[in-house]
């Protein structure tokens, strides 16, 4: 062989060899980004997955959040209605009694008017028959002194 041609051999194969590992590293490159652009979509789908996740969490708890709201405002609303209830039943029970006091009271008004006249009908009656006795006793009296008057 030429040694010309050798040095040219050598050349050629210097700059294929050189060539070939161009190429794989361009590939390699191409690889590497498309890697890199793999995982950049899989983070991207993993982020958009946890912030999915993060706002039907969100979601869950604002839906938990206004369903305690709304029980705490019927415990609260019920509980009014329990204390309105309490004070009307008590008012109720009030009037009721004091009726009840009103009426005793008229009641046994009555029963002392009435106790003070059946007294006074027996305090006349009792007069009338310590008088009526007293007359009687006078009258004996007047017979018994007319009767030994007449003895002696």
């Amino acid at each position: 062989m030429n040694p010309r041609v050798q040095p040219r051999n050598s050349s050629y194969k210097e700059i294929e060899l050189l060539k070939r590992e161009a190429h794989q590293l361009k590939e390699t490159i191409t690889a590497l980004r498309s890697a890199l652009e793999e995982a950049g979509a899989e983070q991207e789908a993993a982020v958009a997955r946890v912030m999915a996740e993060v706002n039907q969490d969100i979601g869950q708890l604002k839906g938990t959040i206004t369903a305690l709201r709304e029980e705490l405002e019927q415990l609260r609303m019920e509980g009014e209605r329990y204390v309105e209830e309490a004070l009307a039943t008590g008012h109720a029970e009030f009037r009721h009694l004091q009726n009840t006091i009103r009426a005793l009271r008229n009641e046994l008004e009555l029963r002392k008017i009435l106790y003070q006249e059946a007294l006074q009908t027996v305090e006349r009656a009792c007069r009338d028959e310590v008088g009526h006795l007293k007359q009687t006793i006078s009258t004996l009296r007047e017979q018994l002194e007319a009767s030994y008057a007449q003895k002696s």
